[in-house]
């Protein structure tokens, strides 16, 4: 008899996928809490292989630069094609499921509808969903204890100091600091910043060069100094 993770529960019954032995899934409503979502398959694999890296690192050099190269799912630009896909869908998935799961009154704004919208909570909400899931693979409750004190309100706080009041349902908000940041990228304003670095590294080599190889503090001046 296979069992089935809860969490696995908890995804098929939401995409309406079939038991295995054939039947639907008993639907969720009326359960007291609901299981975390499972993410896909592809996602699941790649965590599963990073996961069992930390427990026993590989010793060759090529199979050390392939898992450098692997994508990481907490951090979603590393993720293209299926991964990529599959973690939208779970991390739509996680939003409701910590809105529903873990806010009760509206004094904390929650992940809004519009998160996708907002790269600063698709960073965050990659994380904290990650991280939720390898709270799966801990034989001791210590790992979830330090997600619900820790990682859950810490990514609640964040959220509510950079939303603030915005983006309260079906009202997303554009990005305030976007007048801002198309300033800092604008070609006049990077293309002086660009010549500040250069005039200060050649500042630096001509200083360099007219100070005698006696006048240079050794290690250990360095090390009174500070």
């Amino acid at each position: 008899m296979t069992t089935m993770h809860p969490s696995q529960v908890a995804s098929r019954a939401a995409s309406g996928a079939a038991a295995p032995n054939g039947n639907q899934m008993m639907p969720l409503d009326g359960l007291m809490v609901r299981p975390f979502p499972e993410p896909g398959p592809t996602i699941r694999t790649a965590m599963e292989q990073l996961q069992q890296a930390t427990v026993e690192p590989p010793a060759d050099e090529d199979e050390l630069r392939e898992l450098a190269q692997m994508p990481r799912p907490w951090d979603p630009a590393t993720c293209t094609g299926l991964m990529r896909s599959e973690l939208w869908a779970w991390l739509d998935l996680v939003a409701m499921w910590a809105n529903e799961q873990h806010l009760w009154n509206v004094t904390r704004p929650g992940i809004p509808e519009c998160w996708p919208a907002h790269p600063h909570l698709v960073h965050d909400l990659a994380v904290l969903a990650c991280s939720r899931y390898y709270t799966s693979f801990a034989v001791t409750p210590a790992a979830l204890e330090d997600w619900h004190r820790y990682a859950l309100p810490g990514f609640l706080e964040r959220l509510r100091d950079r939303l603030g009041d915005g983006c309260q349902p079906s009202k997303h908000q554009p990005r305030p600091r976007r007048e801002r940041d198309e300033s800092h990228a604008a070609t006049p304003v990077r293309r002086g910043r660009k010549q500040r670095y250069r005039d200060d590294v050649d500042r630096a080599g001509e200083l360099a060069a007219t100070q005698p190889d006696d006048a240079k503090p050794d290690h250990d001046d360095l090390h009174e100094r500070w």
